[in-house]
């Protein structure tokens, strides 16, 4: 009996080994990211905070070199476009598109509307976008 009772136990022992070893895997580190953007919608006032969150989450994933989740590069340009970061927000749109070729219609639009919102902040700013002035010659 004790042979037995050995035995079954090392056999029990195994099983669980085994069974703690396939525990669920995720595809991607998504470190907090739903918690993140959960915060956000909850919270919109609170941009300053969100945007920081996406950059750690964004620089911590590619500090350890592995494949950012689908959509985090997208949100974190779209949080620096809502902060008129047009530059840093094109990157990261660019990035996902890299990243995640089938976004490559929908960044692509991103980074055409922001060209276009770029264009119409320096028309605003600077006036005219011709060089020539109004109403005539340059004599």
């Amino acid at each position: 009996m004790t042979m037995r009772k050995a035995v079954l136990m090392l056999l029990v022992s195994a099983a669980a080994l085994l069974a703690a070893g396939c525990g669920p895997k995720t595809l991607y580190t998504w470190r907090g990211y739903d918690d993140t953007l959960y915060g956000h919608y909850k919270n919109p006032q609170d941009h300053a905070k969100h945007i920081e969150r996406m950059q750690k989450i964004v620089t911590e994933t590619e500090a350890e070199g592995v494949k950012m989740p689908p959509g985090v590069y997208a949100e974190y340009g779209y949080a620096l476009l809502e902060e008129s970061r047009f530059d840093e927000s094109v990157t990261y749109f660019k990035k996902e598109k890299e990243t995640w070729p089938e976004s490559a219609v929908i960044m692509d639009k991103m980074i055409r509307n922001v060209s276009r919102l770029q264009g119409t902040k320096k028309t605003a700013a600077g006036g005219k976008k011709s060089g020539a002035p109004a109403g005539g010659s340059s004599k």
